[in-house]
Protein backbone atom coordinates (compact mmCIF):
# COMPACT_ATOMS: atom_id res chain seq x y z
CA UNK A 1 0.00 0.00 0.00
CA UNK A 2 1.76 3.66 -0.86
CA UNK A 3 2.25 6.05 1.37
CA UNK A 4 -0.80 8.17 -0.31
CA UNK A 5 -3.20 5.42 0.67
CA UNK A 6 -2.12 5.17 4.08
CA UNK A 7 -2.43 9.12 4.14
CA UNK A 8 -5.33 10.20 2.62
CA UNK A 9 -8.52 7.58 2.66
CA UNK A 10 -10.31 8.85 5.71
CA UNK A 11 -10.30 12.71 3.37
CA UNK A 12 -11.07 10.43 0.60
CA UNK A 13 -14.12 8.90 1.87
CA UNK A 14 -15.38 12.46 3.38
CA UNK A 15 -15.04 14.13 0.36
CA UNK A 16 -16.93 11.33 -2.01
CA UNK A 17 -19.74 12.03 0.96
CA UNK A 18 -19.83 15.87 1.14
CA UNK A 19 -18.96 17.26 -2.52
CA UNK A 20 -21.29 13.73 -3.81
CA UNK A 21 -23.95 16.09 -2.21
CA UNK A 22 -25.31 18.08 -5.70
CA UNK A 23 -25.88 21.49 -3.68
CA UNK A 24 -22.11 21.33 -2.40
CA UNK A 25 -20.64 20.21 -5.78
CA UNK A 26 -23.17 22.94 -7.55
CA UNK A 27 -21.92 25.73 -5.18
CA UNK A 28 -18.02 24.65 -5.58
CA UNK A 29 -18.40 24.65 -9.39
CA UNK A 30 -20.33 27.97 -9.88
CA UNK A 31 -17.92 30.22 -7.71
CA UNK A 32 -15.09 28.23 -9.69
CA UNK A 33 -15.86 28.71 -13.30
CA UNK A 34 -15.87 31.69 -15.44
CA UNK A 35 -18.84 33.20 -15.51
CA UNK A 36 -19.28 33.42 -19.00
CA UNK A 37 -18.82 29.38 -19.28
CA UNK A 38 -21.38 29.10 -16.67
CA UNK A 39 -24.10 30.65 -18.73
CA UNK A 40 -23.16 27.49 -21.40
CA UNK A 41 -24.04 25.12 -18.47
CA UNK A 42 -27.67 23.87 -17.37
CA UNK A 43 -27.17 23.73 -13.99
CA UNK A 44 -30.50 22.92 -13.21
CA UNK A 45 -29.58 19.18 -15.12
CA UNK A 46 -26.23 18.57 -13.13
CA UNK A 47 -26.25 15.33 -11.44
CA UNK A 48 -24.16 13.10 -10.32
CA UNK A 49 -22.90 9.56 -11.94
CA UNK A 50 -22.73 6.31 -9.93
CA UNK A 51 -19.49 5.03 -9.84
CA UNK A 52 -15.83 6.48 -9.89
CA UNK A 53 -14.19 7.22 -13.32
CA UNK A 54 -11.07 7.13 -12.38
CA UNK A 55 -8.09 4.04 -14.19
CA UNK A 56 -6.09 1.56 -11.86
CA UNK A 57 -3.41 3.59 -12.99
CA UNK A 58 -4.15 7.05 -11.79
CA UNK A 59 -5.74 5.70 -8.16
CA UNK A 60 -2.59 6.64 -6.17
CA UNK A 61 -2.97 10.14 -7.03
CA UNK A 62 -6.57 11.26 -7.50
CA UNK A 63 -10.45 10.14 -5.99
CA UNK A 64 -12.92 11.61 -8.46
CA UNK A 65 -16.44 12.74 -8.35
CA UNK A 66 -18.24 12.66 -11.95
CA UNK A 67 -21.27 14.98 -12.39
CA UNK A 68 -23.65 15.21 -16.04
CA UNK A 69 -24.21 18.26 -17.18
CA UNK A 70 -25.86 19.79 -20.30
CA UNK A 71 -23.98 22.27 -22.26
CA UNK A 72 -26.06 23.81 -25.50
CA UNK A 73 -28.65 20.82 -25.07
CA UNK A 74 -25.55 18.07 -25.29
CA UNK A 75 -24.09 15.89 -23.13
CA UNK A 76 -21.02 17.28 -20.89
CA UNK A 77 -19.32 16.21 -17.72
CA UNK A 78 -17.76 18.19 -14.75
CA UNK A 79 -15.06 16.18 -13.15
CA UNK A 80 -14.41 17.12 -9.05
CA UNK A 81 -10.79 15.40 -8.81
CA UNK A 82 -9.62 15.08 -4.94
CA UNK A 83 -6.06 15.54 -4.67
CA UNK A 84 -5.09 14.93 -1.01
CA UNK A 85 -1.17 14.82 -0.46
CA UNK A 86 1.28 15.64 2.02
CA UNK A 87 3.94 16.10 -0.86
CA UNK A 88 3.19 18.53 -4.45
CA UNK A 89 2.89 16.42 -7.66
CA UNK A 90 4.11 18.07 -10.80
CA UNK A 91 2.69 15.21 -13.10
CA UNK A 92 -0.40 16.45 -12.01
CA UNK A 93 -2.05 18.17 -15.17
CA UNK A 94 -0.59 14.71 -16.84
CA UNK A 95 -3.03 12.88 -14.43
CA UNK A 96 -5.87 14.85 -15.49
CA UNK A 97 -5.11 14.65 -19.30
CA UNK A 98 -5.10 10.65 -18.75
CA UNK A 99 -8.41 11.30 -16.79
CA UNK A 100 -10.33 13.04 -19.76
CA UNK A 101 -8.96 10.25 -22.22
CA UNK A 102 -9.51 7.47 -20.41
CA UNK A 103 -13.60 8.73 -20.21
CA UNK A 104 -13.05 9.50 -23.65
CA UNK A 105 -12.08 5.91 -24.49
CA UNK A 106 -14.80 4.49 -22.26
CA UNK A 107 -17.23 6.11 -23.89
CA UNK A 108 -16.06 5.44 -27.41
CA UNK A 109 -16.02 1.74 -26.29
CA UNK A 110 -19.38 2.22 -25.44
CA UNK A 111 -21.04 3.52 -29.09
CA UNK A 112 -20.72 7.03 -28.27
CA UNK A 113 -20.02 8.89 -32.33
CA UNK A 114 -18.89 11.81 -30.31
CA UNK A 115 -16.50 13.01 -27.90
CA UNK A 116 -18.39 15.03 -25.09
CA UNK A 117 -16.86 18.24 -22.96
CA UNK A 118 -15.00 17.54 -19.90
CA UNK A 119 -13.99 20.55 -17.24
CA UNK A 120 -11.67 18.90 -14.44
CA UNK A 121 -11.54 20.89 -11.64
CA UNK A 122 -8.71 19.19 -8.97
CA UNK A 123 -9.84 20.44 -5.34
CA UNK A 124 -5.98 20.24 -3.68
CA UNK A 125 -6.33 20.03 0.09
CA UNK A 126 -2.25 19.64 0.80
CA UNK A 127 -0.06 21.22 2.89
CA UNK A 128 2.61 22.37 0.64
CA UNK A 129 1.75 25.51 -1.91
CA UNK A 130 0.75 24.49 -5.13
CA UNK A 131 3.26 26.19 -7.99
CA UNK A 132 2.72 23.78 -10.84
CA UNK A 133 0.89 24.39 -14.34
CA UNK A 134 -2.82 24.40 -14.71
CA UNK A 135 -2.40 24.22 -18.83
CA UNK A 136 -0.10 21.83 -20.20
CA UNK A 137 1.06 24.31 -23.46
CA UNK A 138 2.13 26.57 -20.65
CA UNK A 139 5.05 23.52 -20.18
CA UNK A 140 5.96 24.43 -23.91
CA UNK A 141 8.69 26.84 -23.97
CA UNK A 142 7.19 30.26 -26.14
CA UNK A 143 4.46 28.35 -27.34
CA UNK A 144 2.35 31.18 -28.25
CA UNK A 145 5.26 32.29 -30.78
CA UNK A 146 4.89 28.75 -32.35
CA UNK A 147 3.04 28.66 -36.28
CA UNK A 148 -0.27 27.46 -36.04
CA UNK A 149 0.34 24.62 -37.62
CA UNK A 150 2.95 23.28 -34.44
CA UNK A 151 -0.24 24.95 -32.00
CA UNK A 152 -2.84 22.83 -33.98
CA UNK A 153 -0.59 19.65 -33.40
CA UNK A 154 0.02 20.00 -29.70
CA UNK A 155 -2.65 18.90 -27.05
CA UNK A 156 -4.31 21.29 -25.06
CA UNK A 157 -5.14 20.27 -21.80
CA UNK A 158 -6.20 22.35 -18.97
CA UNK A 159 -7.60 22.25 -15.31
CA UNK A 160 -9.67 24.16 -12.72
CA UNK A 161 -7.51 24.39 -9.70
CA UNK A 162 -9.43 24.83 -5.91
CA UNK A 163 -7.06 24.97 -3.00
CA UNK A 164 -8.78 24.43 0.09
CA UNK A 165 -5.81 25.28 2.21
CA UNK A 166 -5.10 28.53 1.10
CA UNK A 167 -9.09 29.70 0.70
CA UNK A 168 -9.59 32.62 3.00
CA UNK A 169 -12.13 33.55 5.15
CA UNK A 170 -13.35 36.22 2.19
CA UNK A 171 -13.00 33.34 -0.23
CA UNK A 172 -15.21 31.01 1.57
CA UNK A 173 -17.62 33.90 2.32
CA UNK A 174 -18.35 33.58 -1.29
CA UNK A 175 -20.11 30.03 -0.91
CA UNK A 176 -23.44 29.06 0.24
CA UNK A 177 -23.60 28.56 4.08
CA UNK A 178 -23.28 24.19 3.70
CA UNK A 179 -20.11 24.60 1.50
CA UNK A 180 -18.73 26.96 4.16
CA UNK A 181 -18.99 24.32 6.37
CA UNK A 182 -17.29 21.74 4.48
CA UNK A 183 -14.79 23.78 3.45
CA UNK A 184 -13.82 25.44 6.71
CA UNK A 185 -14.06 21.61 7.93
CA UNK A 186 -11.64 21.00 5.22
CA UNK A 187 -9.05 23.41 5.77
CA UNK A 188 -8.44 23.26 9.49
CA UNK A 189 -8.47 19.64 9.42
CA UNK A 190 -5.32 19.48 10.83
CA UNK A 191 -5.67 22.61 13.19
CA UNK A 192 -5.61 22.23 16.79
CA UNK A 193 -8.78 20.49 18.28
CA UNK A 194 -10.02 23.40 19.68
CA UNK A 195 -9.78 25.58 16.33
CA UNK A 196 -11.44 22.98 14.46
CA UNK A 197 -14.36 22.53 16.83
CA UNK A 198 -14.72 26.36 17.36
CA UNK A 199 -15.29 26.21 12.96
CA UNK A 200 -17.75 23.72 13.18
CA UNK A 201 -19.85 25.36 16.01
CA UNK A 202 -19.25 29.01 13.86
CA UNK A 203 -20.36 26.93 10.85
CA UNK A 204 -23.42 25.39 12.17
CA UNK A 205 -24.80 28.75 13.36
CA UNK A 206 -24.76 29.76 9.76
CA UNK A 207 -26.22 26.43 8.46
CA UNK A 208 -29.23 26.13 11.33
CA UNK A 209 -31.62 28.28 9.19
CA UNK A 210 -31.16 26.53 6.27
CA UNK A 211 -30.90 22.77 6.70
CA UNK A 212 -34.01 21.04 9.10
CA UNK A 213 -32.30 18.60 11.29
CA UNK A 214 -32.33 15.65 9.48
CA UNK A 215 -29.78 16.71 7.01
CA UNK A 216 -28.11 18.91 9.43
CA UNK A 217 -27.55 15.76 11.81
CA UNK A 218 -26.19 14.15 8.33
CA UNK A 219 -23.61 16.48 8.17
CA UNK A 220 -22.25 16.72 11.65
CA UNK A 221 -22.06 12.97 11.77
CA UNK A 222 -20.20 12.82 8.64
CA UNK A 223 -17.83 16.00 9.97
CA UNK A 224 -17.46 14.48 13.68
CA UNK A 225 -16.59 11.39 12.25
CA UNK A 226 -13.93 12.75 9.96
CA UNK A 227 -12.57 14.60 12.89
CA UNK A 228 -11.58 11.58 15.01
CA UNK A 229 -10.54 9.53 12.39
CA UNK A 230 -7.65 12.67 11.36
CA UNK A 231 -7.31 13.66 14.65
CA UNK A 232 -7.64 10.00 17.17
CA UNK A 233 -6.83 11.80 20.07
CA UNK A 234 -10.23 13.72 19.85
CA UNK A 235 -13.00 12.17 21.85
CA UNK A 236 -16.73 12.95 22.26
CA UNK A 237 -15.72 13.85 26.08
CA UNK A 238 -13.70 16.24 24.44
CA UNK A 239 -15.93 17.82 22.03
CA UNK A 240 -18.76 18.02 24.47
CA UNK A 241 -16.16 19.78 27.08
CA UNK A 242 -15.17 22.21 24.45
CA UNK A 243 -19.09 22.65 23.04
CA UNK A 244 -19.76 23.71 26.66
CA UNK A 245 -17.22 26.57 27.18
CA UNK A 246 -18.62 28.27 23.90
CA UNK A 247 -21.29 30.07 25.75
CA UNK A 248 -24.12 28.15 24.66
CA UNK A 249 -23.59 27.59 20.95
CA UNK A 250 -23.04 23.96 19.53
CA UNK A 251 -26.46 22.68 20.62
CA UNK A 252 -26.72 21.21 17.56
CA UNK A 253 -23.65 19.01 18.21
CA UNK A 254 -24.71 17.74 21.80
CA UNK A 255 -27.93 16.44 20.67
CA UNK A 256 -26.32 14.50 18.37
CA UNK A 257 -23.96 13.15 20.54
CA UNK A 258 -26.81 12.58 23.24
CA UNK A 259 -28.83 11.21 21.02
CA UNK A 260 -26.02 8.48 20.54
CA UNK A 261 -25.52 7.83 23.87
CA UNK A 262 -29.21 7.98 24.36
CA UNK A 263 -29.53 4.89 21.89
CA UNK A 264 -27.41 2.62 24.02
CA UNK A 265 -28.95 3.77 27.29
CA UNK A 266 -31.94 2.29 25.47
CA UNK A 267 -30.42 -0.86 24.22
CA UNK A 268 -28.62 -0.76 26.99
CA UNK A 269 -32.23 -1.37 29.24
CA UNK A 270 -32.98 -4.01 27.03
CA UNK A 271 -29.74 -5.64 27.47
CA UNK A 272 -30.18 -5.42 31.24
CA UNK A 273 -33.30 -7.03 31.69
CA UNK A 274 -31.22 -10.30 30.91
CA UNK A 275 -27.52 -9.07 32.28
CA UNK A 276 -28.22 -6.27 35.46
CA UNK A 277 -29.41 -3.18 34.69
CA UNK A 278 -25.58 -1.46 35.42
CA UNK A 279 -24.22 -4.11 33.00
CA UNK A 280 -26.45 -3.69 30.59
CA UNK A 281 -26.33 -0.01 30.79
CA UNK A 282 -22.59 0.27 29.91
CA UNK A 283 -22.58 -2.54 27.37
CA UNK A 284 -25.51 -0.62 25.59
CA UNK A 285 -23.82 2.93 25.63
CA UNK A 286 -20.61 1.62 24.25
CA UNK A 287 -22.85 -0.68 21.62
CA UNK A 288 -24.18 2.58 20.18
CA UNK A 289 -20.82 5.01 20.33
CA UNK A 290 -19.86 2.12 18.38
CA UNK A 291 -22.47 2.55 15.78
CA UNK A 292 -20.87 5.38 14.44
CA UNK A 293 -17.37 3.92 14.07
CA UNK A 294 -19.32 0.52 11.85
CA UNK A 295 -20.28 2.77 9.69
CA UNK A 296 -17.43 4.64 9.17
CA UNK A 297 -15.83 0.95 8.28
CA UNK A 298 -18.55 0.25 5.72
CA UNK A 299 -17.63 3.71 4.26
CA UNK A 300 -13.79 2.52 4.37
CA UNK A 301 -14.65 -0.91 2.63
CA UNK A 302 -16.63 0.53 -0.01
CA UNK A 303 -13.83 3.09 -0.54
CA UNK A 304 -11.33 -0.08 -1.28
CA UNK A 305 -9.13 1.09 1.84
CA UNK A 306 -6.43 -0.80 3.26
CA UNK A 307 -7.28 -3.13 6.00
CA UNK A 308 -4.31 -2.11 8.20
CA UNK A 309 -5.80 1.74 8.35
CA UNK A 310 -9.76 0.85 8.96
CA UNK A 311 -8.82 -0.98 11.85
CA UNK A 312 -6.34 2.06 13.34
CA UNK A 313 -9.21 4.57 12.23
CA UNK A 314 -11.93 3.11 13.28
CA UNK A 315 -10.00 1.40 16.13
CA UNK A 316 -11.87 -2.10 16.08
CA UNK A 317 -10.03 -5.01 15.89
CA UNK A 318 -8.73 -6.53 12.75
CA UNK A 319 -11.47 -9.36 13.01
CA UNK A 320 -14.69 -7.20 13.89
CA UNK A 321 -13.41 -5.31 10.45
CA UNK A 322 -12.97 -8.66 8.63
CA UNK A 323 -16.50 -9.58 9.74
CA UNK A 324 -18.23 -6.77 8.70
CA UNK A 325 -16.57 -6.60 5.14
CA UNK A 326 -17.56 -10.18 5.23
CA UNK A 327 -21.45 -9.55 5.90
CA UNK A 328 -21.74 -6.76 2.99
CA UNK A 329 -20.54 -9.34 0.32
CA UNK A 330 -22.40 -11.73 1.63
Amino acid sequence: MSKKNELSQPHDVTFKKLFGEIKVAKDVIENNLPKDVLALLDMDSLEKLDGSFISDDLKETFSDLLYGVRINNRDAYVALLWEHKSYLDKFAIFQVAGYILDIWKRLTKEGKKELPIVIPIVVYHGAGNWNYKTDIRELIPDFDMLPDYLKQMLPAINHEFVNITAHSEEDIEEYEPVTKMVIRSLKYIFSSKDKLLEVLVSSIDEVESVLDDEELYYYIDILLIYFSAVNKSLTEEEIKTKIQELEGKGGKIMTILQEREQKGIEQGIELGIKEGIQEGLEKGIEKGRQEGRIEMVRDLIREDADLDLIVKTSKLSKKEVEKIKKEMNS
